[in-house]
C-alpha cells in the first residue's frame, strides 16, 4: 500500500478558502435579510437592502470562482466512505450548489422585479412597476431557497461534525488548512 502525502488528504488552500468564504457570506446574507425588515422605510432600509444586494453580487462572483476552480484546478480527493454516504455527500454538495445558483438568480430577479436603489447611487428599474404579485412571487422563491440552503447547509455541517466526533475518520480535517 502506498503512503499518501499529508497534502493529498486535504483540499487545496483555494478550495478551502472558497468553502469557508461561501459559508461566511451565506450566513451574513441570511442574517442581513432578517434585519432588513426591522427598517420600515427611508435611508436605513435602502442602506440595509443595498448592502444585501452588493454582498449578493459578491456571492455571485464567489460562486462563479468557486465552480470554475472546482471544474478546472480544484483538488479531487478519493472518496472517504462507502457508496451510500458518498451518494448522500455528493447529492448534498450538488444540492447546495443548485440552491446557491437559484438563490443568487432569484435575488437578482427580485431586485429587477421590484426595482431598487443601491445606496442612492445606482438605480435598478422595475421590470413591471406596480406588479406586487410578481414581487411577492419572486420574493417567495428567494425566501424558500434561503431556508432550503439553511436546512441543507445545517445537515451538511452536522454530517461533518459526525465524521469528526463520532466516526473520527478525518473527513472534516480535509477542509482545514
Amino acid at each position: 500500500m502506498q503512503a499518501v502525502s499529508r497534502a493529498a488528504t486535504r483540499y487545496d488552500l483555494t478550495t478551502i478558502w472558497f468553502h469557508w468564504l461561501t459559508l461566511a457570506l451565506v450566513t451574513e446574507q441570511w442574517i442581513g435579510a432578517q434585519l432588513i425588515d426591522l427598517f420600515t422605510s427611508g435611508s436605513p432600509r435602502v442602506a440595509a437592502r443595498s448592502v444585501h444586494i452588493v454582498l449578493g453580487v459578491l456571492l455571485v462572483l464567489l460562486l462563479v470562482g468557486r465552480i470554475s476552480w472546482r471544474l478546472t484546478r480544484g483538488r479531487r480527493l478519493p472518496e472517504a466512505d462507502g457508496w451510500p454516504l458518498n451518494l448522500a455527500a455528493t447529492a448534498a454538495q450538488l444540492g447546495l450548489y443548485a440552491l446557491l445558483i437559484g438563490m443568487v438568480g432569484s435575488g437578482l430577479a427580485l431586485s429587477w422585479a421590484r426595482g431598487d436603489s443601491i445606496f442612492g447611487l445606482v438605480s435598478i428599474p422595475a421590470y413591471e412597476p406596480g406588479n406586487r404579485a410578481l414581487v411577492r412571487s419572486v420574493k417567495g422563491v428567494h425566501s424558500f431557497l434561503a431556508w432550503a440552503i439553511l436546512i441543507l447547509g445545517g445537515v451538511h455541517g452536522a454530517a461533518a461534525l459526525a465524521h469528526h466526533f463520532v466516526w473520527r475518520d478525518g473527513v472534516l480535517a480535509r477542509m482545514w488548512r
